[in-house]
C-alpha cells in the first residue's frame, strides 16, 4: 500500500487539491465590512496561507441570514450586498488561487449562539434555551426551519455564483444545526426532536437544499461533531448515522470535529497542546466515521507535527487533516515543513489569537 503524506496531491470528493493539508474555519471578526476594510484584511490573511503552502483554505464561518450572527464582524451572505460581496469576493479569490490554494466558504447559522439580529428578538434554536448569559432563546417553529433551508441553500449559490470552490455546512461546535443534533440543546417534541432521524432532519434537509440549488458537481462539505462530550450529548455512533445519511444526501467530505464546548475543557473544540500527545485529540473518532463511510474524512484536532500528521494519515482512513491556530500564528508553516525544516508549529495554544484584534498576540513576525 502506498504511504500518504502530507504533501500528496489528492481530491477531496470533488474538489482537487495540491496537498492534504485543510486550514479549518473559525470565527474571524473581519467579515461585516466586506467589501470594506475586512477585504484587504481577509485578502492579506487567506493569501498569506495561501502562499505559505496550505493546500485549502476553509473560511471563516458567515451568515446565512438576518438571525444567524454570532456578532456584528460576521459576513452576510444575505440581504442587498451581493454585488459588493462578489466584487470584494473575487480579490479574496485571486489571492489564494495565484498560491494553487483552493477556497472553500463555511456557510453557518449560530442558533442559540446568535448575539446579533439585523430584525431584533431573541436567538433561535431547537429549543427555549440560554447558550448566552442573558440571552434566552426561543425554538423555532417549522415554518422557520423551513425557511432557514433555503436561507442555506442561498448562501451556497452566493458563494458559487462568486467563485468559491465549494461550500461546507457548519454542523458542529454548539452552533444551529449541531443544537439539533444534539440532544443537550434539542428538547422538542415534534418531526425535528427526538430521535436521532428526527434530531438530523433539519442538517439533512439543509444538505440536500443546497445539493439541489448549486446542482451535481459543486463541491459540499459538512463540519461535524463525532461527538459533544458532554452528558446527554450527541453520540458517536449517532453521529456515524448521520454522515451516511449525509453522503446519501450528495455530500462530498466530511470534516470529523468533536465538543459542544459549553462546560470544561473536556468538551472545548481547542484544547492545549504541549505535547505530541495532546495531538490528534479526535482521530479516533474521525476514523470510526471514515470507515462508515465512502467519502473522504477530514480530521481536525490539535495537529501541530508533521510527523505526528503523516502517522495519523497512515494509521487512520483520512483523506486529510486541518487545522487552524497554528496558521494564525505562522502562515507559512507548511512551506516551512515541505522545505524540510520540519520543527512543529510554533503555536502555544493559548487563544488569545481568538481576541480583539484577530491574530497571534506572542509571535508578531
Amino acid at each position: 500500500m502506498t504511504m500518504k503524506t502530507l504533501f500528496d496531491t489528492t481530491t477531496l470528493g470533488r474538489l482537487p487539491v495540491k496537498n492534504r493539508i485543510v486550514r479549518s474555519a473559525t470565527f474571524e471578526a473581519a467579515g461585516a465590512e466586506l467589501p470594506g476594510a475586512g477585504e484587504s484584511a481577509l485578502v492579506a490573511r487567506y493569501g498569506a496561507m495561501a502562499e505559505g503552502g496550505v493546500g485549502t483554505i476553509i473560511t471563516g464561518m458567515m451568515a446565512i441570514d438576518a438571525d444567524a450572527r454570532a456578532a456584528a464582524p460576521m459576513t452576510k451572505l444575505y440581504g442587498d450586498g451581493e454585488a459588493g460581496f462578489d466584487a470584494a469576493f473575487a480579490k479574496i479569490m485571486d489571492a489564494v488561487h495565484a498560491h494553487g490554494c483552493k477556497l472553500v466558504v463555511q456557510i453557518s447559522h449560530c442558533g442559540l449562539k446568535a448575539t446579533e439580529h439585523d430584525n431584533g428578538g431573541p436567538p433561535l434554536g431547537p429549543s427555549d434555551f440560554a447558550a448566552v448569559p442573558d440571552m434566552p432563546g426561543r425554538a423555532m417553529t417549522t415554518e422557520e426551519i423551513a425557511q432557514t433551508v433555503q436561507d442555506f441553500a442561498a448562501a451556497a449559490v452566493w458563494c458559487q455564483k462568486a467563485g468559491a470552490d465549494g461550500v461546507q455546512l457548519h454542523g458542529a461546535h454548539g452552533y444551529l444545526l449541531s443544537q439539533f443534533l444534539s440532544p443537550y440543546y434539542n428538547k422538542r417534541t415534534d418531526n425535528y426532536g427526538g430521535s436521532i432521524e428526527n434530531r438530523a432532519r433539519f442538517l439533512l434537509e439543509a444538505a440536500r437544499a443546497v445539493r439541489a440549488a448549486v446542482g451535481p458537481d459543486y463541491p459540499l462539505w459538512v463540519k461535524i461533531n463525532s461527538e459533544d462530550f458532554v452528558e446527554n450529548g450527541l453520540t458517536l455512533e449517532d453521529c456515524i448515522w448521520v454522515c451516511k445519511q449525509l453522503e446519501a444526501a450528495g455530500v462530498d467530505a466530511i470534516e470529523a470535529s468533536a465538543g459542544l464546548g459549553v462546560k470544561d475543557l473536556a468538551s472545548r473544540p481547542s484544547r492545549p497542546v504541549k505535547s505530541e500527545a495532546d495531538e490528534a485529540v479526535f482521530a479516533a473518532q474521525g476514523h470510526a466515521i471514515a470507515q462508515a463511510v465512502g467519502i473522504p474524512v477530514i480530521s481536525v484536532g490539535s495537529y501541530r507535527t508533521p510527523s505526528v500528521i503523516d502517522r495519523v494519515l497512515n494509521d487512520n482512513a483520512f483523506a486529510a487533516v486541518s487545522m487552524c491556530r497554528p496558521l494564525i500564528s505562522e502562515p507559512a508553516l507548511v512551506a516551512r515543513w515541505q522545505k524540510g525544516d520540519t520543527a512543529p508549529a510554533r503555536c502555544i495554544s493559548c487563544n488569545r489569537c481568538f481576541a480583539p484584534p484577530f491574530g497571534c498576540k506572542v509571535f508578531t513576525d
